[in-house]
């Protein structure tokens, strides 16, 4: 994303980052206990803005918005974790 693409690249990377999100409550510890990855995550949309602020190339803000959901999604669920708040679905027996 971060070197150009086209418009089908960026939401097939958009649908990605949104079934990601959807899956981040499967983790059973943090995913960003160190705050790297979301760091990385803010670097790469703002490298999205300028992108788009050149192309206005419509993809771009639904990833940029993916990518917000997906952050969030993260920050959630370490934030529940180490306040020692469990998912919902934990201790469901999916057998």
């Amino acid at each position: 994303a971060q070197n150009g693409g086209t418009g089908q690249q960026y939401e097939e990377l958009a649908v990605n980052a949104e079934k990601l999100a959807d899956m981040v409550h499967w983790a059973n510890g943090p995913i960003d206990a160190e705050g790297q990855w979301l760091d990385r995550l803010a670097a790469l949309q703002d490298n999205l803005q300028q992108v788009y602020a050149q192309t206005n190339e419509p993809a771009i803000t639904m990833l940029h918005d993916r990518l917000t959901h997906l952050g969030q999604a993260i920050s959630k669920h370490d934030s529940d974790l180490a306040a020692g708040h469990p998912d919902e679905d934990e201790g469901e027996d999916f057998r």
